[in-house]
């Protein structure tokens, strides 16, 4: 299962996510979960980093371990694109109940 954790600043502002564990909808290589949820958080980094160009606290990509956190001076130039994923793992979350768990910090 997937585990989906949000942490948000003083202001209720989303400023990041952590995603560990893997789906187990299938075998790696053809888990659709697990392909949905890292494509879209791959996505809102790299978003993030280009277009939006935000400074992160921190940044990791491991293998059943990936985690966003933006610094706190571009916490509301990141809501789009942090509201847009959470919206995105909402709608994978709906699809796969069995696959993922939503946390809130």
């Amino acid at each position: 299962m997937i585990k989906v954790k949000y942490y948000y600043d003083d202001d209720f502002s989303l400023k990041g996510f952590c995603l560990k564990g893997h789906a187990d909808f299938a075998e790696i290589g053809y888990d659709i979960v697990c392909s949905a949820v890292t494509s879209n958080a791959i996505a809102v980094i790299n978003s993030l980093d280009k277009l939006v160009k935000v400074e992160f606290e921190t940044v990791i990509g491991q293998e059943g371990h990936i985690e966003c956190i933006v610094k706190d001076t571009y916490i509301e130039k990141s809501q789009l694109l942090l509201n847009h994923f959470q919206l995105a793992i909402d709608g994978i979350k709906r699809e796969y109940p069995k696959n993922i768990k939503i946390l809130k910090k």
